[in-house]
């Protein structure tokens, strides 16, 4: 089964309805600690920390935009046991008081970042050995606007199932970049036998070298979309690939011992002997 680059489409419904700037959208958009995604299947969709925020999609019967987000950030109880997303577009954009400017939008911001990512924070802060990969993933992307261009792209083809976690595009040519925190289970064996992260890795190449002109045509779309959107871009469109993908590892380890030491030292070594381009980073 071949695998289909072109459902994206710049003019769909959805981005002529959000280039008209409904009120929640340019709060969504103007907030610094969120991110916004466009997706293959023509939905965009607003993250904070990783955490999907909201779900946008152009409802053809309705003839409007629709957004879904958890019931809990709108304070309200979930509409079943099954599903614990609300289709709030009705009210997103009203005052959350009579006469008030502050929106609804505003408050779900609000409790995002309260019941999100204050749940596992003693004090208000989270301690960073206990940093998700979508935390670190998140903030990542939030402070690389010079050349974030999108995350989780996920596409899938007879043989594999490919989800890559972030996509940079420096001066013009697209990398694909997947995170890992260092104590990740698939990064090391006990024993020197590649570990899975070699074969996650050799398997994005060949799919990057497969589709590169699909590749960098679906990336040339997306800077459009999210250029005419007003969304961060890098400052030059996309005009090539990185064959290579590049492997991001977070070393987040706070407290030296040995053991993490000689953990350190073998990753290195397997990942040269394998041939793996990729990086380590200690902070945010």
């Amino acid at each position: 089964m071949a695998i289909t680059f072109d459902i994206l489409k710049p003019e769909a419904k959805i981005f002529q309805e959000l280039k008209k700037n409904p009120s929640w959208w340019a709060r969504f958009k103007n907030d610094s600690s969120l991110y916004i995604e466009i997706r293959k299947d023509n939905q965009v969709n607003v993250y904070f920390e990783g955490g999907s925020v909201a779900r946008i999609h152009y409802c053809s019967k309705h003839k409007k935009l629709q957004v879904f987000t958890h019931h809990k950030y709108l304070n309200l109880p979930a509409p079943s046991k099954s599903n614990a997303y609300i289709e709030c577009s009705g009210i997103i954009d009203e005052p959350k008081e009579t006469n008030s400017e502050i929106l609804v939008c505003d408050k779900v911001i609000e409790r995002v970042k309260t019941c999100y990512s204050q749940k596992h924070a003693i004090n208000g802060i989270v301690d960073k050995e206990k940093w998700s990969e979508k935390f670190i993933q998140g903030t990542l992307i939030t402070q690389s606007s010079d050349f974030h261009l999108d995350s989780e792209f996920a596409y899938n083809d007879a043989t594999d199932k490919n989800r890559i976690d972030l996509i940079r595009c420096d001066k013009g040519v697209i990398t694909f970049v997947e995170l890992k925190r260092i104590a990740d289970g698939r990064m090391l064996h006990k024993t020197d036998e590649s570990p899975e992260i070699v074969d996650q890795m050799n398997r994005y190449k060949d799919f990057i070298t497969k589709y590169s002109v699909e590749l960098l045509a679906y990336y040339q779309k997306l800077y459009d979309v999210k250029a005419e959107l007003g969304l961060p871009v890098p400052q030059i469109r996309p005009f090539s690939i990185n064959p290579e993908p590049h492997l991001l590892i977070f070393d987040n380890w706070t407290k030296e011992t040995t053991g993490r030491k000689i953990h350190r030292e073998r990753l290195i070594d397997i990942l040269n002997r394998e041939k793996i381009n990729f990086s380590i980073q200690t902070d945010l």
